[in-house]
């Protein structure tokens, strides 16, 4: 009985992470915070990579085991009528195979607990779950879209809750929201990062110089995918409306594509509206906190509500006040006037008012910055994170299912 009890309990703690391989910036930081953490409290983790790519050898350099499943990516869904329908069922196989790869990764590596992010991942890890006895946490990384007939997707995402062993984590209040009411086991927890990876007393690689900014120059940095959601254009456009205000005011813009028909509109407005050279375009960067450091103020511009924002606790483990629309995740995460600033809107009059709240607070920026490390220091640490999600996992003690 005792050895059947040690088993149970080792199987428990075993925690295998199901990764698709193409995740982009914020949840590939997100993955490698998470692995890092877990192996760094002694925890036995593993992670099983779909499809080859970025990711897994970024992993690996962490010193954490990574098994690839050697899976193709599965078909895009487009076009309508019979042809969509045979997409649908391509991806309906590709799903099958990922089960049977994923349940076998489970046996090998004597898995109790399978994380995922990907919404991709859901239905497959479900099953995969309920057929090898063993529950399946969804750190959510987005909101659920209401925007389906019928409700239709949020349906189907609570009938897996309930009766497919998955248990979605959501990373704010907000997120949570989204999953609609359900009799089933839920959970929020915020997302963390490595204080020692976003250290502020570490001296940057870039210098503003290099990218022709003025050292005298106030910073805004911007760190996020150059799509219209993004809000980079409105935050032009009301730095734009607001003339010799902001005359010492430069955007810093990290990320890209620079060659969508976005980019090349906002590169348009910004030539047409006398912000040339006061508004930088980076495209894709890797070392990310020097950028930050170069930056006086960290922006979250994102239009629509963020469900969490991982720019804006990095910008604040930095020492960076925080500029941000609070729907969403940052109305949680930043303290309005405390550790930054919150936009009350996503319209263009509403960025006019919060820059003009930056500006009136530049001889406090060093003030703010550091309660914003503070701030940052004792709720979104990766540590905290784990030790967070370690204390949910093991809230069943090894129980089978």
């Amino acid at each position: 009985m005792e050895t059947q009890n040690k088993v149970a309990i080792d199987r428990s703690e075993r925690i295998l992470g199901l990764i698709l391989g193409n995740e982009g910036y914020g949840v590939r930081r997100g993955w490698l915070s998470l692995l890092s953490g877990f192996r760094a409290r002694g925890v036995p983790v593993s992670a099983l990579v779909l499809q080859e790519g970025e990711i897994a050898s970024l992993i690996r350099a962490r010193g954490v085991e990574v098994t690839s499943g050697g899976l193709q990516p599965p078909p895009a869904l487009q076009g309508s009528g019979a042809g969509k329908f045979l997409l649908l069922l391509k991806r309906a196989v590709t799903q099958l195979k990922a089960v049977a790869v994923v349940r076998r990764e489970i046996r090998r590596s004597g898995a109790g607990t399978l994380l995922l992010r990907s919404p991709a991942e859901v239905l497959l890890a479900g099953l995969a779950a309920r057929l090898s006895g063993i529950r399946a946490y969804w750190l959510m990384p987005n909101a659920i879209s209401s925007g389906y007939p019928f409700d239709l997707n949020r349906r189907v995402y609570r009938f897996v809750f309930k009766h497919l062993n998955v248990v979605p984590i959501a990373n704010s209040r907000f997120t949570d929201t989204t999953i609609g009411p359900g009799d089933f086991e839920r959970h929020v927890c915020h997302l963390g990062i490595s204080p020692a990876e976003f250290d502020p007393a570490v001296p940057g690689t870039v210098r503003r110089l290099e990218l022709g900014i003025p050292e005298d120059a106030i910073v805004l940095g911007v760190f996020a995918r150059m799509v219209a959601e993004k809000g980079q254009r409105r935050l032009a456009e009301a730095l734009s409306d607001l003339g010799e205000q902001a005359a010492r005011v430069h955007l810093l813009l990290c990320g890209g594509p620079l060659d969508s028909a976005y980019a090349t509109e906002l590169k348009t407005f910004v030539q047409g509206h006398g912000l040339a050279g006061r508004v930088h375009f980076t495209g894709p960067i890797s070392d990310v906190a020097s950028y930050y450091k170069i930056c006086d103020v960290v922006v979250n511009s994102r239009l629509d509500p963020e469900p969490f924002g991982f720019s804006v606790i990095e910008g604040m483990m930095l020492g960076k006040p925080v500029l941000a629309h609070k729907a969403g995740g940052p109305g949680e995460t930043v303290v309005d006037g405390l550790t930054g600033w919150h936009i009350e809107g996503p319209d263009r009059q509403a960025f006019v008012v919060a820059l003009r709240r930056v500006l009136a607070d530049l001889p406090r920026l060093a003030e703010i910055g550091q309660a914003a490390r503070t701030h940052a220091l004792a709720n979104f640490t990766s540590d905290r994170m784990v030790g967070r999600l370690h204390q949910i996992f093991g809230g069943h003690n090894g129980e089978r299912i």
